[in-house]
Formats: structure tokens, sequence, C-alpha cells
């Protein structure tokens, strides 16, 4: 019976504290699951509860020798979660950057292009990150340049699906009437001048039927 409830323990303890790795990159905003997010979520708890199972058995072979066998087997469970927690919330964000930081150097020295990508939610998530603050500003027209709306922005989403979720803040009327159609939008960020002090993205998306013109300006 010992046996059978150490077992059970260990396994209880390693799935479980996969689940607390992605709970905490999670709330974190350091995990994007989008398409097939189940699976993903699966695999990942798997992969997170792998460095877990080395941890417990590092302090299982650690800890033998200073706690008595009553007691082993749930001090090893309680700080392996502890770990894991505190360890997952100080490492999500160094580990997230250096990914990242890895994927675009495997990217450049493949010639590959940086945003390309099987995922359109996940391009249109890093394309914000990347261009976010108070001086970034959106033009949403139709794929056949009909205008949507415009302003300034101010929060934005992508779910798992990939139904993407923007909050702007308006322009003055006047302001906006300025900007009569996307060809007129297209003549004032072409400009030489323009250019030289503002980034312009422009996001297409096929499925949703919209076009996003993103200008921000470059010392932001």
């Amino acid at each position: 019976m010992y046996q059978l409830n150490k077992i059970l323990l260990t396994l209880l303890t390693i799935g479980g504290v996969g689940f607390i790795n992605y709970i905490v990159t999670d709330q974190l905003g350091t995990t994007k699951l989008y398409k097939d997010a189940n699976q993903i979520r699966l695999g990942y708890c798997l992969v997170w509860s792998l460095i877990d199972y080395v941890i417990y058995l590092i302090l299982l072979q650690w800890l033998k020798s200073f706690v008595s066998s009553n007691w082993l087997q749930i001090t090893v469970t309680l700080l392996t979660i502890l770990i894991a927690w505190i360890g997952t919330s100080l490492l999500a964000y160094p580990l997230h950057w250096i990914t990242y930081k890895f994927y675009d150097w495997v990217a450049d020295h493949l010639k590959m292009n940086k945003l390309l990508t099987t995922d359109d939610g996940d391009v249109w998530e890093r394309l914000l990150d990347k261009t976010f603050s108070d001086n970034t500003f959106i033009y949403l027209f139709t794929l056949d340049h009909k205008p949507i709306s415009a302003g300034r922005l101010d929060m934005y989403s992508a779910d798992e699906v990939t139904n993407f979720q923007t909050a702007l803040r308006p322009f003055s009327n006047d302001k906006f009437k300025k900007l009569k159609s996307y060809d007129e939008l297209q003549n004032k960020i072409s400009s030489l001048k323009y250019r030289k002090t503002h980034k312009i993205y422009e996001y297409i998306n096929f499925k949703q039927n919209f076009v996003a013109v993103i200008v921000t300006h470059k010392n932001d």
C-alpha cells in the first residue's frame, strides 16, 4: 500500500505541477495559444512536467538523508510545488525573451521572414506588441479599401480562434475627414519626410476581411 501511495503521489505531483507552470506563464502573458489550443496546452504541461520531475528526483535524493521516510514524500512534493511556482514566476519572462530572440536568430540565418507563420493570430498580436505605444495609430479598411474606423490604439487581443478585437480612441471628426480614402492615406504615409519620423506596417487579414494600416512614431 505504501508503494502504491508513493507512486500515486509522484504522478499527481508531476502532472499537477506541470499545470501550475502553465497557469503561471499564462497569467503572466508569456503563453500564447491559438489553434488546437487544448492539444498544445497538454503538450506544454507535459514539457514542464519533465522539468518538474527532474527537480522532484533531485530533491528526493538530496533530502532522504535528512528527512524521515514517513515525511519524505510529502516534503519533496511540497518543495517541488513551491520551487515550480516561484521558479516559473521568475523565469517566465526571461525564457520567453530568450526563445523569441533565438527564433529571430534562426530566421535571420536561414534568411526567413521573421513574421512568416501559419498562424495569422500570432502575426497580429506580435505586430501590435512590437508597435504599441501612446502614439500608435490604426486605420482600418475592408479588403476593397472602404474605411471602417481609425484612431489611437488603446487595447487589443486575439482569442484562440483568431477573433481579433481592437479598442481605438477615435480621432476628432475633422482629423479623420482629412483622410477620406485608402489612397489618400497611402499618399500621406508614403512620403519620404513622413517615413523619416514614423514606422508604417500594413496588416492584411483575408479571413476577417480587413486591412489595418498601423502607424507609430520612430522615437517610441
